[in-house]
């Protein structure tokens, strides 16, 4: 970083070129008071003169407040712009922007902006076979299906080989590693490990990736149980990257699952205003509201997302989901059926047709789908002893949900970190045992709100 003190004036010319190519970006396009407040905070900084850019004096000399009425503490005008600034730097340099000689950076909590020379990265064929390889990748990452997730870690991985300084490489690594071990399509060990080595080495390569940060934040909520130290870890991923969406989705699904509904709710509206149609973000939504307990609210989200996306296999998992909760066994059983005849490889299916079978009071036929599936994936694919945990559940078998439950918070079963919230296990709750198997596991008690 170039401080005040050591700044040298042959560059610039070079913050100079770089301020141009910020006020001309897609993400400033429109944004009047943040091109004025940047073009000042830059000048001012580069002319040594940081005594001005003082909130009081932005106000007015920025802003046009008047000397003689202008109060900061009744007016909020520069720490607004100055966050959406924040925002808008941070959306730049994550897209257009991240191959920049120079990133301009405005600390939180102050207005003096940074000036961060970077490495200039080689060029060449390599370099441009992987960033079509990355592109490729975040293509097939989008839909969240296991034949995306696993063609994205396969495209992925070839453009980290072809380029190991390749930032984004790594990150798409990781993020497959995650959408594949929150899907359930992989055990989350060892898959979450690989998935912490792929971030820790979009760190190494870039130290202001926030959604770097963000994703080694999940993983030690939902694999380390450990919320306190998440939550921390997601501030500072903020500090970095304010206007990541990704960062604000992550943030989102950690609060919902510690009970921090209102939170959770206002992060995944901050993401969904930067990604409007991103269809991870329309389930969480919806789940957020089975949380909740919401049923209608969550069946008008998933209708929404399912006009986007008729197959989404989480949007058709959760309908049946609703289904259940409403006591409508019918209905999950007709959902489930028709997920199962068409991915049979995948548990979800089998999971919800034998729930379905429970909750009809055909207890003989939910055992036999258990057994059935158990048989299938035996030695060929992982099962979650969480989902089966679900289906003991709805037979009233606490004593096997409990045992279930108990090897899902030994494997770190990526759904575990929900128990608290999740309504299937509503029934478990009444039963001290649960609370307490929870407790052992460093699951504290949902802070609601």
């Amino acid at each position: 970083m170039l401080a005040d003190s050591h700044f040298d004036p042959a560059l610039s010319g070079d913050v100079r070129q770089e301020l141009a190519r910020v006020l001309a970006a897609p993400a400033f396009a429109g944004a009047k008071g943040q091109q004025r407040l940047l073009s000042h905070l830059v000048e001012r900084r580069l002319a040594g003169d940081t005594a001005v850019l003082k909130e009081s004096l932005l106000g007015i000399e920025v802003f046009g407040r008047s000397a003689e009425r202008f109060d900061p503490a009744a007016d909020s005008i520069v720490r607004v712009e100055a966050r959406r600034l924040r925002q808008r730097l941070a959306r730049h340099y994550a897209s257009g922007g991240r191959d920049a000689p120079v990133e301009i950076v405005l600390p939180v909590g102050g207005y003096i902006p940074e000036f961060r020379q970077r490495t200039a990265r080689r060029v060449g064929p390599a370099c441009g076979a992987a960033a079509e390889l990355v592109a490729r990748g975040n293509f097939f990452l989008r839909p969240g299906t296991e034949a995306g997730l696993r063609k994205a870690l396969v495209r992925f991985t070839e453009a980290a080989t072809l380029d190991p300084g390749l930032a984004d490489a790594h990150m798409g690594i990781a993020r497959a590693w995650t959408g594949l071990i929150g899907m359930l399509f992989e055990p989350a060990l060892p898959g979450a490990r690989h998935a912490s080595e792929a971030a820790e080495r979009t760190l190494a390569l870039d130290p202001q990736r926030g959604d770097a940060l963000a994703l080694l934040a999940s993983l030690r909520h939902r694999i380390d149980l450990d919320w306190r130290g998440a939550e921390r870890m997601y501030r500072q991923a903020m500090a970095l990257a304010p206007g990541s969406a990704y960062l604000h989705h992550a943030l989102a699904f950690s609060m919902m699952v510690v009970g921090r509904f209102d939170e959770a709710h206002a992060e995944l509206q901050m993401a969904r205003s930067m990604e409007p149609l991103e269809l991870s973000l329309r389930a969480h939504e919806a789940l957020l509201d089975l949380y909740r307990r919401d049923w209608d609210a969550a069946e008008s989200h998933l209708q929404a997302l399912l006009d986007l996306s008729p197959d989404s296999l989480l949007g058709r998992s959760l309908l049946g989901a609703l289904d259940l909760y409403r006591g409508d066994a019918a209905g999950a059983l007709e959902r489930y059926r028709a997920i199962a005849d068409e991915l049979p490889h995948l548990s979800i299916g089998w999971i919800g047709i034998a729930q379905a079978h429970a909750l009809a009071g055909d207890a003989a036929a939910a055992h036999r789908t258990v057994n059935d599936l158990q048989r299938r994936f035996t030695g060929r694919r992982w099962l979650s002893p969480y989902q089966l945990a679900l289906v003991a559940v709805r037979l009233g078998d606490h004593d096997a949900a409990l045992r279930l439950m108990e090897e899902a918070g030994g494997s770190r079963d990526c759904n575990f970190f929900c128990a608290w919230v999740d309504p299937g296990l509503d029934a478990l709750r009444a039963d001290p045992r649960f609370g307490e198997l929870l407790q052992r596991h460093r699951m504290s008690a949902p802070e609601r709100g």
